[in-house]
């Protein structure tokens, strides 16, 4: 190998560094997704739904299908978390559930809807739509969810967004090969599955 040839594999390697490294800070959660996610969640839990709506309308169908995913995310996340283990029981879901299906909000949040989005979509991996073919149960019951979860969760004297805060933290810092999993996007499968459920 001449030297020019080494010169010009180690600029490659050193390239291809770089771009790992610049790939490594990239954000796993878009800053626009996350500002729409976390109007929808207040509005949720505060009751004001003409708010609601017209944020769920401003945004649009796919900025919408992605404040989803990212609900999906942060209740995964938060149902580990509080379960206390590396992967909650069928036990602790149920509990989980339970609790917030309790929580005093201003929206009807059903134990059973709770359990299946955790265990079946956040956690199960399913995708949405074959979890809640209902229209209106797609859009609201992931949204509903994490608020319950953020309200019920939170450390006793702060407020929910604290906890919001400190979770999507935890999901940025999360270590490469989740976060490459937590970023990609839907397969055309799940994404054409909530389309024509959403009517887009």
């Amino acid at each position: 190998m001449r030297d020019s040839q080494l010169r010009a594999c180690r600029v490659r390697v050193d390239q291809i560094c770089a771009d790992q490294a610049r790939a490594s800070q990239v954000r796993v959660i878009e800053p626009k997704v996350e500002e729409a996610t976390r109007d929808l969640l207040g509005h949720a839990i505060r009751g004001e739904w003409d708010d609601f709506a017209n944020v769920a309308e401003d945004v649009g169908d796919a900025r919408f299908l992605e404040c989803l995913s990212l609900c999906l995310r942060i209740s995964g996340y938060i149902a580990i978390d509080v379960s206390g283990r590396a992967w909650p029981t069928v036990a602790d879901i149920q509990e989980i559930a339970r609790r917030m299906s309790a929580v005093e909000l201003d929206f009807n949040l059903s134990e059973e809807d709770a359990y299946s989005f955790l265990a079946r979509a956040a956690l199960g991996f399913e995708p949405l739509a074959a979890v809640f073919p209902d229209r209106e149960k797609l859009i609201s019951v992931p949204i509903f969810t994490t608020a319950a979860l953020l309200v019920s969760y939170r450390r006793h004297g702060s407020d929910w967004w604290n906890y919001l805060d400190a979770v999507e933290d935890a999901l940025e810092k999360a270590t490469p090969a989740v976060r490459r999993r937590a970023s990609r996007p839907a397969s055309p499968f799940v994404r054409k599955a909530c389309t024509q459920q959403m009517n887009c």
